[in-house]
């Protein structure tokens, strides 16, 4: 999944290096929110400490240990979404996102999550995708309760953001309990 139309508006692309200044705007311009709940914000205070993030996940790309991915709607840079920690032998992968608040409630990130699901299902041949959310972020928790994966459990104090620790909850899908059995449709180059 090289790049995916989720709509007339919006669509998924491979997050690239020339993404690094609008990603790192993007970023600053949404640190009070995303600081509470992503640790990594406040590491980030350039648009060469994106320029490494990228990088990295670029790394990770190739390995195939990752599918970094940029969300775009309306042709701006609205946030992204990753399936990450990628293990084809076990067949599971943890899918991570966040939005720029500008861009919220559009359903920009169900949808894609939704196409990330057939992708690594149907095209990957993975089994089981984790995603993980503070169980105080209750927009973020809707995104996998929406989508039909079932809470695994609380993970007691398991990251520290700021000064404080988060509970996450972890929540978890089945390819057998995917109710899209197939894919959709193929809009959108895979």
């Amino acid at each position: 999944m090289l790049s995916h139309v989720l709509d007339e508006h919006a669509e998924l692309r491979l997050l690239q290096l020339h993404h690094a200044e609008a990603l790192f705007t993007l970023t600053d311009a949404n640190r009070k929110h995303l600081r509470r709940w992503l640790g990594w914000v406040d590491d980030t205070t350039s648009p060469y400490d994106t320029l490494d993030f990228i990088r990295g996940a670029l790394e990770g790309f190739a390995r195939g240990e990752q599918l970094p991915l940029t969300v775009w709607y309306r042709k701006k840079l609205a946030g992204t979404l990753t399936l990450f920690d990628i293990k084809p032998r076990h067949r599971t992968a943890e899918i991570g996102y966040w939005l720029g608040t500008a861009f919220e409630g559009r359903g920009l990130i169900t949808r894609g999550v939704e196409a990330l699901i057939n992708h690594a299902f149907f095209e990957m041949g993975l089994n089981r995708l984790k995603i993980r959310a503070s169980t105080q972020n209750h927009k973020s928790r809707a995104i996998p309760e929406r989508l039909g994966f079932t809470l695994e459990g609380i993970l007691r104090q398991e990251i520290w953001v700021g000064d404080r620790p988060q509970d996450l909850a972890l929540y978890a899908l089945l390819k057998q309990d995917w109710p899209m059995q197939k894919p959709r449709s193929k809009r959108g180059r895979s």
